[in-house]
């Protein structure tokens, strides 16, 4: 007859917390952990992360691809952030080390962050993990499923035998259960209330539409009318300028003829004055008829 196991000696149960490499994304996913699955002595928090290797290397400010650099250097850089990926889950499981709760960590190497997470549910038979739905600064109280390229990948290539809570934000997103996926019941209630929302959005949407047509339209006829004007004003001025000019050369016409008036004139006087009758010779004088002078014989030419 077997035995039935004690408490004490009850299989440990191990929730496995997938964190990135930045330590502050990773915050808000293990604080959700810490406070809905760790309740228990038997309850493990692993915090778990694939390291991708850099493919850049920062130089004086400037990011070189690892190919145009030399091997020992690019070992050497990878090394160091390798050290910096295991200083980070050391600061977690120190953390929870402070508040009793039993931490352990596990690093796997990859090229691709999903690859690596889907091979370590595989190699360690993982039946809970904790993944973020997207980055904190993406929360909305309409996320209703996860929206990062990692958190998605998760869901459909995981093992069906993985249960898996997205968070965000140390808020619950959903479940995927037997590849099956549970809305948050919040974001289930939520999702009713989107539906009413939706309507009225798109009837106000369709509204607004209407309204920018519109808008549009009279903006145009506006833009019309005003160059419409612009080009009236403008001819307006060319006609003012042509009037302008054409008075110009009326009143220089005028005073042209006026003055070839007063030449006339003073020829006719001139005229007149060179052809009075010649005086007796008694008196002297020019005689235009001999160009001589009177009183005086006149040379023969």
């Amino acid at each position: 007859m077997s035995r039935e196991k004690s408490p004490s000696m009850a299989e440990e149960e191990k929730v496995y917390v997938a964190v990135p490499a930045e330590p502050r994304e990773g915050q808000s996913t293990l604080s959700w952990a810490l406070g809905h699955l760790s309740g228990g002595g038997a309850t493990t928090i692993v915090v778990t992360h694939v390291h991708v290797p850099p493919q850049t290397i920062p130089i004086m400010g400037v990011k070189f691809h690892v190919s145009k650099m030399g091997a020992e250097q690019v070992r050497q850089f990878r090394k160091v952030e390798r050290q910096k990926a295991d200083d980070m889950l050391d600061d977690y499981v120190r953390r929870c080390s402070e508040i009793k709760v039993k931490c352990e960590k596990l690093v796997i190497e990859k090229e691709d962050a999903v690859s690596g997470l889907v091979e370590l549910i595989r190699l360690h038979g993982i039946t809970k993990l904790v993944v973020a739905a997207a980055a904190d600064r993406h929360y909305s109280k309409k996320l209703v499923k996860p929206v990062s390229r990692t958190a998605t990948e998760i869901m459909q290539r995981a093992d069906p035998s993985c249960k898996i809570w997205f968070v965000c934000k140390e808020q619950l997103i959903c479940i995927r259960d037997n590849q099956a996926v549970q809305i948050a019941e919040s974001a289930s209630q939520l999702q009713e209330d989107e539906t009413t929302e939706t309507e009225t959005g798109l009837l106000y949407d369709e509204l607004q539409k209407a309204v920018e047509e519109l808008m549009g339209r009279a903006l145009k006829e506006f833009h019309r009318h005003q160059q419409a004007q612009e080009a009236a004003a403008s001819s307006l001025q060319k006609a003012k300028a042509y009037e302008e000019l054409y008075l110009e050369e009326v009143r220089k016409r005028e005073e042209l003829e006026a003055a070839l008036a007063r030449a006339d004139g003073e020829i006719a006087r001139l005229w007149r004055t060179f052809h009075r009758p010649t005086e007796g010779p008694e008196t002297g004088g020019f005689d235009l008829g001999t160009t001589a002078w009177r009183g005086q014989p006149a040379e023969p030419w």
